[in-house]
């Protein structure tokens, strides 16, 4: 069963509640570490919330949990650049370009406390709406620690699952979601 398949199994059994968004972020985001290569906890998951004006982690839990969040108008945030810009971004020298870091810093992640080296960010659309965005890392305490750069197949690999993700995502989110 595929990736599409797979999030209209949960959403015909769980709804847009808390749970089935739950179950369908662990699904996402275990495709995605398969399809490039990196640990679940290097994949992060923003979706837009109601207001339109906040990106909300969805994964991974812990940020889910803690309710993080940013301004999807950030000035340093990759995430709100690629929303804005609805273009994603590959950055194999991510630790020497400005970004927010407390995703980095994140307790109860394998890779807590490692620094990102390289990122791979698009924005997840339905049409020409935008309703989050996807982020993968590879994290290391030096570049080659953290493994291979990205490269444009990576780009269009991700590229793919976004389009198949975005829409059983976005049916995923609870109504009132914040």
């Amino acid at each position: 069963m595929g990736l599409k398949e797979q999030l209209q199994v949960i959403r015909e059994k769980q709804g847009n509640t808390k749970q089935g968004l739950e179950e369908g972020v662990k699904a996402i985001a275990a495709a995605i570490a398969r399809a490039l290569g990196v640990k679940q906890d290097e994949v992060a998951l923003l979706v837009l919330t109601m207001s339109g004006n906040t990106l909300r982690f969805v994964w991974p839990e812990p940020l889910y949990v803690g309710n993080a969040v940013l301004p999807a108008t950030h000035k340093n945030a990759v995430a709100s650049a690629v929303l804005q810009a609805r273009k994603g971004k590959v950055d194999n020298k991510m630790a020497e370009s400005r970004h927010l870091k407390f995703f980095e810093n994140v307790k109860g992640l394998e890779t807590s406390g490692v620094p990102i080296q390289k990122m791979l960010a698009l924005p997840l659309l339905v049409g020409e709406n935008p309703v989050g965005v996807v982020e993968v890392s590879r994290k290391g305490r030096t570049p080659e620690d953290a493994g291979a750069n990205f490269t444009p197949d990576d780009a269009q690999k991700l590229l793919a699952l976004a389009k198949e993700l975005a829409p059983g995502l976005a049916a995923l989110v609870p109504d009132r979601f914040i």
